[in-house]
């Protein structure tokens, strides 16, 4: 029930929060500042309350608390003109909201271990959030205003928090002893000298290839003579591709292992932004979109359950939080504000820059499994499972 309603808000920033920002006069460099901005400062809320989160042993207290401030924040947006104050109050709701979602992760992939739940078929209900988000604000704004983009995300976001106080006990709470806490050193020593930020950052720049995606494709559909609500239907059939996918994935992990999952979902993100560079057909690019269940959903899931895999449990919110910095935060927000000028001079070419940045990713994700594996905790070398 929580999954169902966290991200609601994400559904209509996502494919409209740009089309607000140059509703209020914002140019495209402009636009590519304010949500790379958004993204960048990820990479300081995410580690810092995964911090608190692990050493209060606060986790669900600290996903209420910046949810509640995400919301007064996202609300704040309403009340403010002009390119800075809009920036600084967009900068502020993002570093809030931040940490919500990557805590309740690691909240959800405990929790599915300890009482033997499919993690994904819990996910996948903040993938129909996302989609109710944006499929409901698509058709709203077919009869409102651009400008009331900022209401429809602030109510979304209101709709958020109450979703934080309806997530469960703790595992410990359900019999599991709580994890030793762990030294500064002990988590540097596993986060920083295995092939964990190998993975890391191949699993960021998988994620990074969405840049164009998340900031100007809603502008290019437009451009093409699209509706707001056809944008919306395009959102919509990305996340019900991610849906199906999720809807399985215990089997799928237990037949093909996370390691192949992942890779086979950047395959398929490759052949998404390679035709999404050329096509303007509505068929097309509908059929294209379910390839987000291979560029966004396969790398995610085999992302998560590497995770579980690699990092010990003690280590795991930071862990998170330190994938969310990197791949919400430093990676994404420089392929989006590179997209920004990337898409003012080559426009939907952009998308060959994101197949660039897979590349990138795959290359990083064979340099991690070329390294050779020794025990969890001797800080050695660990290997993507197959």
């Amino acid at each position: 029930m929580a999954y169902a309603l966290m991200m609601l808000g994400s559904g209509v920033q996502l494919p409209f929060l740009p089309l607000w920002l140059a509703a209020k006069g914002i140019d495209a460099p402009g636009i590519a500042f304010i949500v790379a901005g958004m993204m960048a400062i990820r990479m300081v809320s995410a580690p810092l309350f995964g911090w608190v989160a692990d050493h209060f042993h606060k986790r669900r207290q600290v996903i209420i608390g910046c949810a509640v401030m995400a919301f007064m924040t996202y609300s704040g947006l309403g009340f403010v003109e002009g390119f800075w104050p809009i920036a600084l109050m967009a900068l502020a709701a993002s570093f809030f909201f931040a940490p919500v979602f990557p805590l309740s992760e690691s909240y959800s992939v405990d929790a599915s271990a300890a009482l033997g739940l499919d993690y994904g078929r819990m996910r996948l209900w903040a993938s129909l959030s996302f989609l109710t988000g944006s499929l409901g604000s698509g058709a709203l704004l077919t009869k409102l205003d651009a400008l009331d983009t900022v209401w429809l995300m602030a109510g979304a976001m209101g709709l958020s928090v109450l979703s934080t106080f309806l997530l469960p006990a703790e595992p410990e709470a359900l019999g599991r002893p709580k994890p030793k806490a762990a030294s500064s050193m002990g988590a540097a020593r596993f986060l920083f000298a295995t092939s964990f930020p190998l993975f890391l950052l191949a699993a960021g720049l998988a994620q990074a290839s969405h840049g164009m995606m998340y900031s100007f494709s809603s502008m290019h559909w437009q451009s093409l003579g699209f509706s707001s609500l056809v944008i919306g239907l395009m959102w919509a059939v990305a996340v019900m591709a991610e849906v199906s996918l999720l809807a399985f994935s215990n089997r799928v992990i237990e037949r093909f292992g996370p390691g192949t999952i992942f890779l086979a979902g950047i395959t398929g993100g490759a052949v998404r932004w390679l035709l999404l560079s050329f096509v303007e057909s509505l068929p097309v690019l509908l059929v294209l979109q379910t390839l987000h269940a291979a560029s966004f959903a396969m790398t995610h899931l085999g992302t998560m359950h590497m995770i579980r895999l690699m990092v010990p449990e003690r280590l795991r919110n930071r862990a998170q939080a330190l994938h969310a910095a990197l791949s919400g935060g430093i990676l994404m927000s420089t392929s989006i504000w590179a997209s920004g000028p990337l898409y003012h001079h080559f426009g939907a070419k952009t998308y060959l820059a994101m197949m660039g940045i897979l590349a990138c990713g795959a290359a990083d994700c064979g340099a991690a499994a070329a390294r050779q594996p020794q025990s969890a905790g001797g800080g050695g070398y660990m290997r993507l499972p197959s």
